[in-house]
């Protein structure tokens, strides 16, 4: 995504109001800048490649309109980047510093969010866009983005409420409906209402097979029910739609190898991963790092050798060391940095996390109430100090949650946990995370294997080599 500087000879023209299709008002040069606008929105609702073309194209023609200069701001703040974070900042400044006739309630409402931002206060950030759908259920950016602030709050009910909000206020006639929809779906399955979410999903998909979120939602739901071939067929099936969009479609591929984890089939996720998943990496979107990091880690820990596939990933980690925008990216980074080997880099980040700390942003608080933790958790997993990692883990995990992302994401720290304990001969510990898992995941041949084992080492042999046959039995049906 390309996000260009504000024009040095800014200087806002007299314009006039105009209303969408939706009655949603703009100030703008002429009304063609609306309806360029509304395919952008379109775009930036369906992860489409043409973003920033769009946002290029309508800038260049008014280059003064209020929300199409806010729009350039949220998007490079979405990117993650320390050096796209100084745009939106000259963003907000030039749309301060100027006196724009004719302004609206909801342009003055997104230009004052879009500052809260930048300023690292997301809780302010989010009650804004919230004000915004309290007037405007209709607004499109502030759904999204108050979305996306939830989830990286790790808060799915917050999620999920934001959209109970607006939805009985958007008819199905609405061409944005179904990626409504859709949004739904993925907050209902993190609050872990299964079959609405399915159902929600599945309807966003018939409406729009391109969908990319909502085919993610309905696979993240077979994630959570451990439909690992069903979530494959899904996924490969609706490929040829879903792929035609921008670098999440590399998400949905790290989907498809979680299922092929879970079945064994590890060539199948490494193919997917050296073909897809790290094919892209100059692009600089933070989610292509953390699916190839996360999913390499998840490779180890099933035992799998991944050769030098980390230095593959190490330029890519290093150019986002500064980066301080979402703890739960930054974390992704520092595993390849640490699993490569890369000590000074490491250090580096470290010392970067430290001042992050002392920012009093929001996300400098999430990184002081659990990220540190877990950054020195992973540290000491790779420079074989699991006891110290397992401690460190164990404080923490019902904290994990603030770091946002998903919850299949954030389970890479469970499976990191139960790992530590058998590492460090936590055998007790070990054995009581083994049972919690194989409970709350029962067709988890990888989960049955480390409960054996845990059992084996505390003398259970009847216990022990029924979990041994349970995970014999998983692989056979998973094959047959």
């Amino acid at each position: 995504m390309v996000i260009w500087s504000v024009p040095e000879n800014f200087n806002p023209s007299p314009m006039e109001t105009y209303q969408d299709n939706q009655g949603l008002e703009y100030s703008a040069s002429s009304s063609r800048s609306i309806e360029q606008f509304g395919k952008l929105i379109s775009s930036f609702m369906g992860y489409k490649p043409d973003i920033g073309a769009r946002l290029k194209a309508l800038l260049k023609e008014d280059p003064n309109m209020p929300m199409g200069l806010c729009m350039k701001g949220y998007l490079a703040k979405m990117m993650g980047l320390k050096g796209l974070h100084q745009r939106a900042l000259a963003i907000v400044e030039t749309l301060n510093g100027n006196t724009f006739n004719n302004l609206g309630h909801r342009e003055s409402l997104h230009i004052k969010a879009l500052e809260a931002w930048c300023a690292g206060n997301l809780e302010k950030t989010a009650d804004i866009w919230e004000e915004i759908l309290l007037h405007y259920p209709h607004d499109c950016i502030a759904l999204r983005l108050a979305y996306f602030n939830h989830f990286y709050s790790g808060d799915g009910r917050r999620m999920r409420d934001s959209l109970m909000r607006v939805f009985p206020f958007w008819d199905p006639a609405h061409p944005h409906y179904g990626y409504v929809l859709g949004l739904y779906s993925f907050a209902l399955e993190e609050c872990r209402e299964f079959a609405l979410a399915e159902r929600y999903g599945r309807e966003a998909v018939a409406i729009n097979p391109e969908d990319a979120w909502s085919v993610h939602a309905v696979a993240h739901v077979m994630e959570s029910q451990e439909r690992h071939q069903e979530g494959i067929d899904w996924i490969v099936g609706l490929e040829p739609h879903w792929s035609k969009v921008n670098n999440f479609r590399f998400h949905l591929y790290w989907h498809q190898c979680l299922f092929h984890l879970e079945r064994g089939e590890y060539e199948s996720a490494l193919d997917i991963h050296d073909r897809l998943l790290v094919s892209d990496l100059d692009s600089d979107f933070y989610l292509d790092l953390c699916n190839a990091a996360s999913l390499l880690w998840r490779l180890e820990l099933h035992g799998i050798d991944i050769g030098e596939r980390w230095q593959v990933l190490l330029e890519a980690a290093k150019r986002r060391i500064e980066d301080r925008d979402l703890v739960f990216a930054s974390l992704h980074y520092l595993m390849v940095l640490a699993a490569a080997g890369d000590h000074q880099s490491v250090n580096s980040m470290m010392d970067g996390f430290r001042q992050w700390v002392d920012s009093g942003d929001t996300q400098g608080q999430v990184m002081h109430q659990v990220g540190m933790t877990l950054a020195n958790a992973l540290i000491d997993i790779r420079q074989g100090r699991p006891d110290r990692a397992f401690q460190s883990l164990t404080g923490i995990r019902y904290m994990v949650d603030l770091i946002g992302g998903s919850i299949a994401q954030r389970d890479l720290f469970n499976m990191m946990c139960l790992d530590a304990a058998g590492q460090a001969c936590q055998h007790l510990a070990m054995r009581a995370l083994g049972a919690e898992r194989t409970t709350f995941r029962p067709h988890s041949r990888w989960a049955w294997l480390r409960y054996a084992q845990a059992l084996q080492h505390a003398q259970d042999q009847v216990r022990a080599k029924e979990a041994f046959d349970h995970a014999s039995r998983l692989y056979s049906d998973f094959h047959n």
